[in-house]
């Protein structure tokens, strides 16, 4: 049940993401000023396009063309084109870590990203907190009430970095937005994911019931991870958001 409620908050927060996204593209379309979307472009989506290609080669599938970014006007602004043998139960769970890699790898890269610019702050003990305090929730109130606490860490933090050099902070900041706001993987990438993800039930299935493997633990200590990441910066991207709209509007 916890595994369940943790992983329900988690995709909720990312279904989030995306809506935000879209409503920004949107409003963005609206006032004539669709580009802009291309500031956060140049971090944004070589990260998430490199967290596919690096699936792509741990579940062996063949990368035949990388683009690792493209701003000639179109939605996709960038890709990864691979193949895979269908006969191998190993690449085909592969599609499913492939369509969600900008995940892990987005969230993942703003926490070293972080770590780099600001190494002597506290940032893994931070998201350590968090972890613990998802992992002893088990209701939804209280996955509100860490979500509203991590809204107030973020502002404490948001002065604290600024207080401590005004341009490390938008380098950091910016850095965040970008690779945020290119997180969530797209529709082809989440169409080959749901493929995979047929394949890889039946092998954690499989490893539970014949190798006694408690993919339980494994699960809830990485999805928490990954939640706890999401939680402390989620700030970063709603402000990044309503600045991008205001620009777009004043912007003549």
């Amino acid at each position: 049940m916890q595994l369940l409620l943790l992983f329900s908050v988690f995709i909720s927060m990312l279904v989030l993401v995306r809506q935000l996204e879209v409503y920004t593209a949107s409003k963005l379309a609206q006032y004539g000023k669709y580009r802009l979307r291309y500031l956060t472009a140049f971090i944004g989506t070589p990260v998430h396009e490199l967290s596919h290609a690096l699936l792509c080669i741990l579940a062996r599938h063949k990368i035949h063309e990388i683009k690792l970014l493209q701003l000639n006007g179109s939605s996709q602004l960038g890709y990864v084109y691979h193949s895979f043998n269908p006969k191998s139960l190993y690449q085909q769970c592969g599609r499913f870590f492939i369509g969600i890699a900008p995940i892990f790898g987005g969230l993942l890269t703003m926490a070293i990203v972080s770590k780099f610019i600001y190494p002597h702050y506290g940032f893994g003990q931070v998201i350590g907190a968090n972890q613990h305090k998802l992992l002893a929730i088990s209701s939804i109130s209280g996955y509100l009430d860490v979500f509203a606490q991590n809204i107030g860490h973020a502002l404490a933090l948001f002065t604290e970095l600024f207080n401590q050099g005004k341009l490390k902070f938008i380098v950091w900041f910016f850095s965040m937005a970008s690779i945020t706001s290119h997180l969530c993987p797209s529709a082809s990438d989440m169409k080959g994911a749901a493929s995979g993800a047929l394949f890889l039930s039946a092998l954690l299935a499989f490893l539970f019931f014949a190798a006694n493997i408690n993919l339980y633990s494994i699960a809830l200590t990485a999805i928490s991870l990954l939640l706890g990441i999401l939680m402390l910066f989620f700030l970063v991207l709603i402000i990044y958001f309503i600045l991008l709209v205001v620009l777009a509007k004043l912007i003549p």
